[in-house]
């Protein structure tokens, strides 16, 4: 007997833990507190040798050649495990794209063979701005005295890692009240695309103070501080929908059943690397508390507070965290897609689909 018990701890495996995400992928094994590498969701291109973004891919052929070499890395390079011999959770976002979620599946499975997969529900557009804001504002000091513009300066665009680290080292999310000022500004600055003179009536905030950032070792580019605070804004900005980031946890607030409402808004979790931005979590209760007052809001959802809760981890790998703490459960196997289910329909459902699994088993 205890020889079979010992065979028995041996034999089991930990599930693989996948956090694809956009900047930064974290991988590791469930049940353990956190992710064993954080590392950047990129590979060199298999065909060119250029480092390519796994998420900048064009065609699903070409998604496919990466993420092989991708995950090939994390398997053999990072977690240095056999792919054929463990479960694999990974966490997704509820807006993935299809095409990326089916590629994905294909890889594990046809590719690198592996037993299962469980895909629970788990700052681009901040970069454009940035680059934009850059474009047109920020200047470059070089070794002569004359400061030029960063068009002038850059043969190409800035990379994405350069953006992001900008965005890490040098941005935040500026009060509410402060930013609904730069707002009605921006807007008023600029109309259907064409720029005006600022309203003599609103006074414009004193930025805060620019900040130097070494681009190559030799050019020095200025961060205007109109920047630093204006880039999170995006977040906030209410599009001709009147969407935002706050608008979205109301609205799917809403969508929840009546008694149920008030359980969920005291228990939110926020999480996701740009959420770690100095200021986010103020402005955004802020922000919530002034949509609870607006008429669109108030007669429907009667809720006084919302409460965040402080997640036992950073933000930016809190959904692996849940992924591990999922993989440890005894509803990993009934909930997983297993290799078999995915031969017979060879695509891997949407998380609002209940009727896959019966209908896999059915067509076994």
């Amino acid at each position: 007997m205890p020889m079979y018990e010992t065979i028995a701890v041996v034999a089991e495996k930990h599930s693989v833990i996948l956090d694809i995400g956009t900047a930064y992928s974290k991988i590791g094994f469930a049940r353990e507190i956190g992710p064993r590498f954080i590392i950047p969701t990129e590979v060199p291109h298999p065909q060119t040798g250029k480092v390519t973004k796994i998420w900048n891919y064009q065609t699903q052929e070409e998604l496919f050649i990466v993420l092989k070499e991708f995950i090939h890395r994390l398997y053999f390079k990072y977690l240095a495990v056999n792919p054929k011999d463990r479960r694999v959770v990974v966490v997704e976002s509820v807006l993935c794209p299809t095409v990326f979620r089916n590629t994905l599946a294909e890889v594990l499975f046809n590719h690198f063979e592996i037993p299962s997969l469980v895909l629970p529900v788990g700052g681009q557009l901040i970069h454009r701005r940035i680059e934009a804001e850059l474009m047109e504002k920020a200047v470059v000091k070089t070794a002569d005295p004359i400061e030029r513009s960063l068009s002038e300066v850059l043969s190409e665009p800035l990379s994405e890692e350069t953006l992001e680290d900008i965005k890490v080292r040098t941005c935040f999310v500026t009060p509410r009240a402060r930013g609904l000022i730069l707002q009605a500004h921006e807007g008023r600055r600029r109309i259907k695309g064409r720029t005006v003179s600022p309203d003599p009536e609103l006074e414009v905030p004193t930025p805060p103070p620019d900040v130097d950032y070494p681009l190559d070792g030799q050019k020095i580019l200025k961060i205007p501080g109109t920047l630093r605070e204006w880039a999170a804004e995006l977040l906030f900005e209410q599009d001709a929908d009147n969407k935002s980031i706050a608008t979205i946890l109301l609205d799917s607030l809403l969508r929840c059943p009546i008694d149920t409402r008030k359980e969920l808004a005291n228990n939110v979790i926020i999480m996701g690397g740009t959420s770690m931005l100095p200021g986010f979590k103020h402005s955004f209760l802020t922000e919530i508390k002034m949509l609870l007052d607006d008429p669109r809001y108030s007669s429907r959802l009667p809720l006084k507070e919302i409460k965040i809760h402080n997640p036992p981890a950073k933000e930016n790998y809190v959904a692996w965290l849940g992924a591990s703490a999922f993989g440890a459960t005894e509803a990993v196997p009934s909930r997983s897609i297993t290799k078999d289910q995915y031969k017979n329909k060879k695509y891997i459902p949407d998380w609002c689909d209940q009727k896959w699994s019966e209908g896999s088993e059915k067509s076994v």
